[in-house]
């Protein structure tokens, strides 16, 4: 296989996790219909709301792409410092920001993650590590996929899953 083809299979592998990957529902199926008041909801025993978990996702999403973007975003101390303050806490609703601003940021992003993933030039590209961004891409996919795994079990645990367009339907 020729380092184009290679570039292509990673491109497409890593580049539709980005979106939710096959074996999954996309992130546009979870937050379906996912309102502002219902986002911010945190269920009994489990700890974040799906507002909360998506703007963490984003936290990491922009920072990724700030470094694409050749800029030196800062690492947060601690883990804690990729989970912005949304406000919202159990029960109450979405008071971080405008949700459907957070969800337009965040699906954008992802599609930006997932055109760098297919991108040759941008998976060879060297981080600020010394390792290829393919790592990286490769490392967020897998992050934002844990955590839309999560999105579902909030809508699960609040009786909002399956969304109008359906869960897994095959």
């Amino acid at each position: 296989m020729s380092e184009g083809q290679v570039a292509e299979v990673f491109g497409k592998a890593v580049g539709n996790l980005f979106r939710g990957g096959p074996a999954n529902v996309s992130w546009e199926r979870a937050l379906e219909r996912l309102e502002a008041s219902d986002a911010g909801r945190v269920p009994g025993l489990l700890p974040h709301s799906a507002a909360q978990i998506v703007a963490h996702v984003q936290f990491w999403q922009a920072y990724l792409l700030e470094g694409i973007a050749g800029n030196d975003p800062a690492t947060p101390e601690h883990a804690a410092g990729g989970w912005p303050a949304t406000g919202g806490g159990k029960g109450e609703g979405w008071e971080g920001g405008d949700w459907e601003d957070l969800k337009t940021s965040f699906l954008r992003d992802t599609g930006r993650l997932r055109g760098h993933a297919r991108d040759p030039e941008v998976v060879q590209t060297l981080d600020r590590e010394g390792r290829p961004y393919a790592v990286a891409l490769t490392n967020f996919a897998g992050h934002n996929l844990y955590h839309l795994g999560q999105v579902v079990t909030v809508r699960q645990a609040l009786g909002l899953w399956p969304p109008p367009g359906g869960g897994d339907t095959w």
